[in-house]
């Protein structure tokens, strides 16, 4: 997690806890409502998402697999509120 070595380097221990308490949050919110954040894209019964942290300036980016009740979800990436993100359908796309 290149967000967490970041803020390791910059000893910005209130920060790594706020990271962790919102990620716990997000872990929590997304067991109960796995469709939760915005369709970003889909590939099949695979959808991406994203979520912003309740708290602290961080968005998860997740797959979720909508096939099913209990379809398997993936945490793909952390990004800071202000973090250049890259195109998100390349975790939807073959190699």
């Amino acid at each position: 997690m290149a967000i967490l070595a970041w803020l390791v380097d910059l000893g910005a221990r209130p920060r790594i806890v706020e990271l962790a308490g919102g990620l716990h949050e997000v872990v929590r919110m997304l067991a109960r409502f796995p469709n939760a954040g915005p369709r970003m894209a889909e590939r099949g019964t695979v959808v991406l998402r994203k979520l912003i942290f309740p708290r602290g300036p961080f968005v998860a980016w997740y797959l979720h697999d909508a096939e099913g009740l209990d379809g398997d979800l993936w945490l793909v990436r952390l990004f800071h509120a202000r973090q250049k993100r890259l195109d998100p359908g390349r975790w939807l796309r073959g190699k």
